[in-house]
């Protein structure tokens, strides 16, 4: 080791493609195991979660136990804390206190962001929170609880909240503590405790509604929330944000270590064994293993005695380190690399650090962080970076866009190379059709598009912004004159599935930020050809 101090779609042919996708990302061959660098940022302690807000900020939110988040930019400390809630957080030092924050996928524009926290009478609280009007400060009084979970002990509160590609906020819980499963939590569909939650949280359900597709809402034995059961205290949770994969860790009992994985493509309802099994083993011997779903990688407790999940690495900096899952063992020290090459599974010792590990973070570069509990923040990183590589517009960025987390509507964007253009179409669609006296424009019934055009150099566009006037959208009526300009738009690309749209209508007072990715994949390939 060397340190230095420095609209959702499910249709089965976008499956079967995604499924190649993931299977090329997923390739598990590497070059070169990384000589892992660990380069410190922040000296705060106790600090439990690490996120970041998905804004184009590059902010981190260091998340300590006793109820405090701060944000680390440009390389420093912020002193004024982003929230404080120290005064409603149970904190006894070991599992309990503030565990876990994410911000919605709107955040750039609703200003939302979720918690999970530990109140004096031991229940966990999932609760909603705003951004004052300076988005480095949040409005402390503006928190909505959502949902609360009795917790009968101090341990097992397991702890992370993360929203997957879906859009939904899943939540890792704990079985209620105490050896051996004492309530049975864990094969007990009537509790939340033991399970992986999956939760609509959009505001406009109140605190929040059940995904009409969790797999148990037909189940009357198992609760609508449950997405996954069989869990004894899951020390974090992860997407791989190239694949949507999703890494489960649980901590063991007396014997095992593990890390569970569930693919993109999951219907959910997997059952991971718990208190049957701890990780591969029967906790009795003889048990009856059929239905469940074993780990992917496990470790006995000659090597650590209490996981903490990790992350994927994404970034671009560190080429030998790209597509590993990197987790560690907060008694120990000890990181892992995981990978994987079709269905076999590789874990490699990669480092042994003298850390408490506490939890590991991903920035919004894609750059991975670990966290020693009494020391601080370090970012993980393979020796010297490699320089950004150039990155443009191409052909391969046209297709048609959209942001998961609002449905029913989308861009269709076409890129002229040859006149370095991009045209624009943004549409919503309401599934009622307006009245025949009804126009279709911003803010009432029916179709309504929006056009746009102009120039891109590297990876931004800059586009002035058209409202058509008059139009009924199947109807015999003409147009009625040429299209207005309304505003103008702005598109950067950060990659070939990913995008972030600012744009600006000051005649409608509509301003705002989000978002955006392919509904289909089908052009990548050729966008990652033309780089």
């Amino acid at each position: 080791m060397t340190c230095t101090s420095t609209l959702r779609f499910r249709a089965g042919a976008r499956l079967a493609f995604l499924a190649l996708v993931i299977s090329l990302l997923s390739d598990g061959s590497i070059a070169d195991d990384p000589d892992l660098q660990f380069t410190k940022i922040s000296s705060l302690r106790s600090i439990v979660d690490i996120a970041n807000a998905g804004d184009g900020s590059g902010r981190l939110f260091l998340v300590q136990q006793n109820g405090v988040i701060f944000i680390h930019d440009n390389g420093e400390d912020l002193a004024t804390p982003f929230l404080n809630i120290a005064s409603k957080v149970e904190n006894n030092g070991e599992e309990q206190g503030l565990l876990s924050l994410a911000f919605a996928p709107d955040h750039s524009t609703s200003g939302y962001f979720y918690v999970w926290y530990t109140r004096s009478s031991g229940t966990m609280v999932l609760s909603r929170f705003k951004v004052s009007d300076d988005p480095n400060v949040a409005d402390s009084q503006s928190e909505e609880v959502v949902l609360t979970v009795f917790q009968p002990a101090m341990n097992h509160n397991g702890g992370r909240l993360r929203f997957g590609t879906d859009g939904m906020l899943y939540v890792s819980v704990g079985d209620g503590g105490g050896s051996f499963d004492p309530q049975g939590a864990g094969q007990d569909g009537g509790t939340l405790l033991g399970k992986l939650l999956r939760l609509d949280v959009n505001p406009v359900h109140g605190t929040y509604a059940i995904p009409a597709d969790n797999p148990f809402v037909n189940d009357g034995s198992v609760k609508d929330e449950i997405w996954a059961l069989g869990l004894r205290n899951p020390w974090k949770i992860s997407f791989d944000r190239g694949t949507g994969d999703l890494f489960i860790a649980d901590v063991g009992q007396n014997q095992r270590e593990e890390v569970n994985f569930q693919p993109v493509e999951s219907a959910g309802g997997a059952n991971y064994g718990w208190s049957v099994m701890e990780g591969s083993l029967c906790v009795e011997s003889g048990c009856n293993t059929s239905g469940f779903t074993l780990p992917v990688a496990e470790y006995s407790h000659q090597d650590g005695c209490s996981i903490t999940g990790g992350e994927v690495y994404r970034g671009s900096a560190y080429p030998n380190m790209e597509g590993i899952y990197f987790y560690g063992d907060y008694c120990s020290g000890n990181i892992w690399g995981l990978t994987r090459n079709g269905n076999q599974w590789t874990e490699t010792l990669l480092a042994e650090t003298s850390f408490n590990i506490s939890t590991f973070g991903l920035g919004e570069d894609g750059s991975v962080y670990v966290t020693n509990q009494f020391d601080g923040t370090y970012l993980l990183s393979d020796g010297e970076p490699e320089p950004e590589p150039s990155f443009g517009i191409n052909a391969g960025f046209s297709d048609a866009w959209y942001y998961p987390v609002t449905g029913g509507q989308g861009f269709f964007i076409i890129i002229w190379e040859d006149l370095a253009q991009v045209f624009l179409a943004w549409f919503t669609y309401d599934v009622e059709r307006p009245p025949e006296d009804v126009l279709a424009i911003l803010g009432e019934p029916g179709h309504r598009w929006l056009t746009g055009q102009g120039g891109y150099q590297g990876d931004t566009a800059t586009l002035d912004l058209y409202e058509s006037s008059g139009g009924v959208f199947d109807s015999v009526q003409p147009a009625v004159g040429p299209p207005d300009k309304i505003g103008t738009m702005t598109i950067k690309w950060t990659g070939c599935n990913a995008g972030m749209v600012t744009y600006d209508m000051p005649d409608l007072g509509l301003m705002g930020t989000i978002p955006i990715e392919r509904i289909v994949l089908d052009n990548v390939v050729l966008c990652e050809a033309l780089q």
